[in-house]
């Protein structure tokens, strides 16, 4: 069962297919170069993200109204050759096995979340996975108790007191956990349990539930982690309220090359693999 009540569902759709170019505040980002790296440790250029109280809601139904800034970071995840692509070969559930795996990377986000507003906030810190070969959207399921997103990847509840500011870690710990859900996801979506009475929506909500982690065996999620997990080329960061206000939030991203050849020239994101050729998101909650 998901962690959330998803019962008598009306409708679903792919939240992040409501537009990731389409925000409720403005978003200003730096370009993401390296500010400093010594070849292996590459710290890129912040990256900003504002939602504005005057903006309009990103979602409204008349009953929920939701507010969501949010932008895409791509890593400096370099492509692999001709040579290395041919040599890859398999590991389902996976088109092939993974050019960089989770344990390649060691990436760390900083951030900070500010209140302009003199009123308290909360808001929610939401980190989007990618890999090479998928880019995760959580959906939007419409329930006779309201309207309710998906989980994020990386979901946390934040709240900020009037004109404060909260600065926090996302570690790699964190990051590397993010990508193995990613690659749990993934199975579950792609090749989904045979038993006509699963409820594959909860159990992709259960993946990323903030508090499950994958070292801590699951009787429902375990099985479904493959063997060998992608790690993190990119993903959609970004804040969530059911509020209007004036929020920023800004991130640091300090990224380890601990393969030692998995990234790109520092500051030169043109071999990069950039965004993943899919999507995927969880299936609609169906009708009862």
């Amino acid at each position: 069962m998901t962690l959330r009540s998803m019962k008598h569902a009306r409708t679903a759709r792919s939240f992040g297919a409501l537009g990731t170019t389409i925000f409720a505040g403005s978003v200003i980002a730096c370009s993401v170069v390296a500010c400093s790296n010594d070849g292996t440790n590459q710290v890129l250029d912040p990256v900003a993200i504002g939602m504005s109280a005057t903006s309009p809601a990103f979602y409204d139904d008349g009953e929920t109204t939701i507010f969501q800034a949010q932008k895409e970071f791509i890593l400096p995840v370099r492509k692999p050759t001709a040579a290395e692509k041919a040599a890859l070969g398999q590991a389902a559930p996976f088109p092939s096995a993974p050019f960089l795996k989770s344990q390649d990377l060691e990436i760390t986000i900083r951030y900070t979340l500010s209140n302009l507003d003199d009123q308290k906030h909360t808001v929610e810190l939401i980190v989007d996975p990618w890999n090479e070969f998928v880019r995760y959207r959580p959906g939007l399921t419409v329930t006779d108790e309201g309207s309710t997103p998906d989980f994020s990847g990386f979901d946390k509840f934040v709240v900020l007191g009037p004109k404060s500011r909260i600065q926090g870690t996302i570690t790699p710990d964190d990051t590397r956990e993010l990508a193995i859900d990613l690659a749990t996801a993934e199975n579950i979506i792609t090749t989904p349990p045979t038993d006509p009475e699963a409820n594959v929506n909860g159990l992709v909500n259960r993946v990323f539930y903030i508090q499950n982690r994958s070292s801590t065996p699951d009787p429902l999620i375990s099985k479904y982690i493959p063997a060998i997990t992608p790690g993190l080329t990119g993903f959609d960061v970004g804040i969530r309220s059911y509020e209007a206000g004036n929020i920023a939030l800004e991130i640091l991203v300090d990224v380890v090359d601990l393969n030692g050849d998995r990234t790109t020239e520092p500051g030169n994101l043109s071999n990069a693999m950039g965004l993943p050729p899919a999507e995927i998101s969880p299936p609609a909650v169906p009708m009862e």
